[in-house]
């Protein structure tokens, strides 16, 4: 890819000697790209390697800069599977601290248990399933050349107990997969006739990416980086939840617990009932002293 001009390393505040002939709009594009550095869109220590309806995350400060200075794009994510259409008739599962006593239940059906999930402490296991949403905000075309997984941390998995909301469904449709237990993670983009990863959007145009990121042995706070390019301009931006780095842990490892769609939880395998607000621990110790 062709080198579109230096982008600020993290924590460089460096403004860049004014060239010769430079007016306000080469003073504006330095603020624009000083205000890119800073944190909360680029952390500066990571390990990295080579993924809407609801939430909605705006990079931060975008309401205070004017027209000339708005980033290349808006970028909405939505990490509960239940509200993205590909996700929605699909089983959602997580992990929960081994002993957790959350005093409420998901809700009704499968809607709400992600949000409750995160909400007790709990985390995605074995999958997180994204959509993430580009609409393009230069007065010309924006090139979406590049998505990168950036890993902050790997941890061993703590003592945890399995939930989940379970359902006959299945997704069919996986744009990018992410394997986060590679040396290297990568955003793979699977697309039917081999072509690379590349898009565009016009002003106003809307581009939508369903993300699909596994973890098998170990728990990952992880968040993506897309590269933008519009004319000579380049910026990188930093894709997350709400201003917090994804997580993604491991299935759990004994049998858990799933959600009646209701008002309590049923061990699949021996028909064991557990009720909300009772300790959660693997169905084989329900009914004894939590550990």
């Amino acid at each position: 890819m062709a080198n579109h001009g230096r982008r600020p390393e993290p924590g460089d505040t460096r403004q860049g000697t004014p060239e010769p002939g430079d007016t306000g709009q080469g003073e504006r594009r330095r603020r624009r790209e000083l205000w890119l550095s800073l944190p909360g869109l680029v952390v500066t220590t990571v390990v990295v390697g080579i993924v809407s309806w609801g939430v909605t995350r705006l990079t931060d400060g975008a309401d205070k800069l004017t027209q000339n200075d708005a980033p290349l794009a808006t970028i909405s994510v939505e990490t509960n599977p239940a509200r993205v259409g590909a996700f929605d008739d699909t089983s959602v599962h997580g992990v929960l601290p081994k002993g957790a006593t959350p005093t409420t239940g998901p809700g009704d059906g499968c809607t709400g248990f992600h949000d409750w999930l995160l909400k007790n402490g709990g985390t995605d296991a074995g999958e997180s399933r994204l959509q993430v949403t580009v609409q393009g905000n230069a007065p010309r075309q924006v090139q979406i050349a590049n998505l990168r997984v950036v890993v902050v941390s790997r941890e061993e998995p703590a003592p945890h107990v399995g939930v989940a909301c379970p359902s006959a469904g299945s997704a069919n449709l996986r744009l990018l997969t992410i394997d986060l237990d590679s040396p290297q993670p990568r955003a793979e983009y699977n697309s039917k006739d081999g072509a690379p990863f590349g898009f565009t959007v016009e002003p106003g145009e809307i581009e939508t990416f369903l993300i699909s990121a596994t973890a098998k042995e170990a728990v990952y706070h992880w968040y993506l980086e897309l590269d933008l390019i519009s004319g000579k301009e380049q910026v990188h931006m930093r894709v997350d939840d709400d201003g917090e780095n994804f997580q993604t842990a491991p299935e759990a490892r004994t049998s858990g617990w799933d959600w009646d769609w209701k008002s309590q939880w049923v061990d699949a395998e021996s028909g064991q009932k557990l009720a909300v607000g009772d300790p959660l621990v693997p169905p084989r110790q329900a009914g004894k002293d939590t550990p």
